[in-house]
């Protein structure tokens, strides 16, 4: 009796620790992948490239709906979850693009990471790797919810990422659910 009431006690502090430390780092990754948007900004600028690329959009999300099936996540609300953050990642690409047309950025900020070599494969690996923590974070029998926002808020700091934008992100991620 006493071995059962231990392993409850233990699970029961050790899965929420897990828990925690799963929306951490999903929250984390969440952040690197829109610092990649500034390189992504400056590179498409000095390649006279548009920001919105629809045709590229389509191709992400196609991916991402055989991504999300492959973690056992329902694909209509992982594919929102990632609507947010393209748009998003747009927007950091106006803000910053908007930046380099008044001036108000240094020299050193206007190289870039190469977007197809580097930038690119970075994106698909983390987007990977968020489909997966929430996959494992959703399995365990948690769920994203208003008292982690502060949290999530703090840990996603790109400068160009207004607080609707954090919100419109952490709103999509609190719908993504495991596929029934």
């Amino acid at each position: 009796m006493k071995k059962i009431i231990l392993s409850f006690l233990l699970i029961a502090f050790v899965l929420p620790s897990h828990a925690d430390e799963l929306s951490k780092d999903i929250f984390n990754k969440i952040n690197e992948r829109m610092s990649f948007m500034s390189d992504v900004a400056i590179y498409k600028a000095n390649h006279h490239l548009p920001i919105e690329d629809l045709e590229r959009e389509e191709l992400v999300l196609k991916k991402s709906a055989s991504t999300s099936q492959k973690f056992g996540l329902e694909v209509k609300s992982s594919q929102m979850f990632l609507s947010s953050l393209i748009s998003s990642a747009k927007a950091i690409q106006y803000r910053v693009r908007a930046d380099l047309l008044s001036g108000s950025n240094n020299q050193k900020a206007l190289i870039a990471r190469d977007l197809k070599a580097v930038v690119r494969p970075e994106l698909l690996r983390l987007g990977y790797e968020i489909n997966e923590s929430i996959y494992e974070y959703l399995s365990s029998g948690q769920t994203f919810s208003d008292s982690q926002y502060e949290y999530f808020q703090q840990s996603v700091t790109n400068p160009h990422l207004k607080e609707s934008d954090k919100l419109m992100i952490f709103e999509a991620l609190k719908q993504v659910k495991l596929k029934v």
